[in-house]
């Protein structure tokens, strides 16, 4: 299909840039890798009377360590996640969770911050960043604000960025070699959206009890979900297989699967547990490897 019609912006910098989005409100979209935005044009899911195209703006794709964090400019694209020796080593999960991404022509166009901002409840990237608990910076023309990753999602398809805003940057905490995760997805095909995913975050003590845990879910309601119980169950214990299998039937609590042409509310549901034991699994065998 023909997109509807749109005047067609390509600003030179962030400045301009937020100039533009600030002047058009609630009827500008902001164009990025457009893996998302284009086929919602096509299928006129959108109308935006403006388009706004970053392509020409530098500066913004960015994978660096600063004080200790982890920095991603928002426009740094999907295989510059999964291919970045940095990201690799401070922050494996989110590398192993853009290798997941569609396929390699996807990844070489579709960005960071475009996948966040689309909010898909089922894709990949805005799960793996709520499991690593990062913190977004949005900006506008009258400054910045940083939120928590947790309050960025506010829907199917719907954030919390204001109309005159824009993402600009993803941080995330280090880990230590203590710590470690794994995203699991279960898909129909490889490379599609997840039917139920997971991406699990754990650290260890001296005595190798868990610590820390976060616990993420993706395609089981309307957006990015924290599984808080189960993960509250794992801190403290011994992190055995036993435990483990345990605490993912947890994991349903709290969780609102729907039913689509892909699975029904109740297979969601179902594999809610599968999902997340097999990504604790897969975390605890790093742990016991890096050991």
């Amino acid at each position: 299909m023909i997109p509807p019609p749109f005047d067609y912006y390509t600003p030179a910098s962030l400045e301009e840039a937020l100039k533009l989005l600030g002047e058009v409100g609630g009827e500008g979209r902001v164009l990025a890798g457009g893996q998302s935005l284009i086929p919602m044009l096509k299928l006129r899911l959108v109308r935006p009377r403006v388009l706004i195209d970053l392509f020409r703006i530098n500066g913004m794709d960015y994978v660096r360590e600063e004080k200790g964090r982890l920095q991603i400019g928002a426009l740094a694209t999907e295989r510059e996640i999964e291919s970045s020796p940095l990201v690799k080593k401070a922050c494996p999960i989110l590398s192993e969770a853009a290798a997941c991404i569609g396929d390699i022509h996807v990844r070489n166009l579709g960005t960071v911050g475009g996948s966040l901002c689309h909010a898909d409840p089922a894709a990949d990237l805005p799960v793996t960043l709520l499991a690593l608990e990062a913190a977004l910076t949005a900006e506008s023309r009258k400054g910045k604000r940083v939120l928590n990753c947790r309050d960025f999602f506010n829907g199917p398809f719907a954030t919390s960025l204001a109309d005159d805003e824009m993402l600009t940057q993803i941080e995330i905490p280090k880990w230590n070699g203590k710590t470690s995760g794994a995203y699991i997805k279960l898909t129909r095909k490889a490379g599609d959206f997840a039917i139920v995913g997971a991406a699990v975050v754990v650290g260890l003590d001296e005595k190798k009890r868990c610590q820390r845990c976060r616990i993420a879910l993706c395609g089981v309601g309307p957006e990015p979900f924290l599984s808080e119980r189960a993960a509250q169950a794992l801190l403290g214990s011994g992190f055995t297989d036993n435990v483990i299998s345990e605490v993912s039937e947890l994991a349903k609590e709290g969780a609102q699967p729907f039913s689509d042409v892909h699975a029904s509310s109740e297979y969601r549901r179902e594999m809610i547990p599968v999902v997340v034991c097999k990504a604790l699994r897969l975390a605890k065998e790093k742990l016991e490897v890096a050991q």
